[in-house]
């Protein structure tokens, strides 16, 4: 749990790194499902709900993937600043977190993040058309063959030509912390050399 007193900024910083590892594995925790937001090349903002899929602690890596013909993989590759918002309704805190992003795609950290993806989720990769593109019906492009099914494992293979990793290296944390005796919001600084900290007015 959020050490929800605290007030030494390398603990907060600490607990945020625990919490984040914790909501790769727990779908039920307030950060598996952040807020990803990029500009596109007319710089409007195009936000959207992601699974967290890793965290590097060390390195202060967060992971999603996507569909390589998502509109955002080129918006990526040509803005890589990009943006989070978590917020865990248990324990008051927000994080908002500026990254730099690199999409991996038909490399070996694609691989084996696919190689881990489980059959339910590769079979979003089969879609027969790209995200956002037109349709006449509500529908998701899955053939019909997969309807109410999952593909078995020769099947899902063919999903590992639309499949990418999406790797975001964390460059600063806005870090809110909601109570009724008082907000606390702490900015963190993120680079190689050290760490800085700033509290901030919520």
């Amino acid at each position: 749990m959020m050490v929800q007193s605290n007030k030494n900024p390398d603990e907060i910083l600490n607990n945020i790194r625990e919490h984040l590892k914790n909501a790769v594995k727990d779908r039920y925790h307030g950060f598996h499902t952040p807020v990803f937001s990029n500009t596109d090349n007319e710089n409007e903002v195009s936000s959207r709900i992601v699974v967290l899929r890793n965290f590097d602690s060390r390195k202060h890596i967060l992971i999603f993937h996507s569909d390589i013909r998502s509109k955002k993989i080129e918006n990526i590759s040509n803005k890589p600043l990009t943006y989070f918002v978590f917020y865990d309704y248990k324990t008051k805190v927000q994080l908002r977190i500026k990254t730099n992003s690199l999409i991996h795609y038909d490399d070996n950290i694609a691989l084996a993040a696919w190689n881990k993806t489980n059959l339910s989720s590769r079979k979003c990769y089969l879609s027969q058309k790209a995200p956002s593109s037109n349709t006449n019906l509500p529908e998701d492009g899955i053939p019909d063959s997969l309807r109410g099914i999952d593909p078995d494992k020769q099947e899902s293979e063919l999903g590992f030509k639309n499949f990418a990793v999406i790797s975001n290296k964390i460059k600063s944390i806005d870090w809110l912390y909601l109570s009724s005796l008082g907000h606390k919001r702490l900015r963190i600084e993120i680079n190689e050399k050290k760490t800085e900290y700033q509290w901030l007015i919520p």
